[in-house]
């Protein structure tokens, strides 16, 4: 049995492994990881690869035989806004025209009453 003193003194080579010792761990301790990684992989596409019901049975008969719609360039798609001062003086317009004709409709049934 050692004392606690003669525990503690380490050897050289105790305390800094050989560069083939290192070399040889380093080495090994990568092939865990890789089988790991190529389990996690394989795990992923398997998952992949599975039917989902419930999303695939939700296409009606009608739609499921239908056509895709036709792409068309984005440019061409959205229109340009409007500025909003030309947009809220066209909106005021229409709305005052509206409440005039409003008011005229109300005046002409009161004064169709007896």
């Amino acid at each position: 049995m050692q004392s606690p003193a003669q525990s503690r003194t380490l050897t050289k080579t105790q305390v800094l492994p050989t560069p083939q010792a290192a070399a040889t761990r380093a080495k090994t301790s990568h092939r865990p990881r890789a089988a790991h990684l190529v389990m996690v992989l394989a795990g992923l596409a398997i998952a992949g690869c599975t039917r989902v019901p419930e999303l695939e049975d939700r296409l009606t008969p009608d739609l499921r035989g239908s056509e895709y719609p036709a792409l068309v360039p984005l440019e061409d798609a959205l229109q340009p806004s409007a500025r909003p001062a030309e947009e809220s003086k066209a909106l005021e317009d229409n709305l005052t025209a509206r409440a005039a004709r409003l008011q005229a409709r109300a005046e002409a049934l009161r004064n169709a009453q007896p």
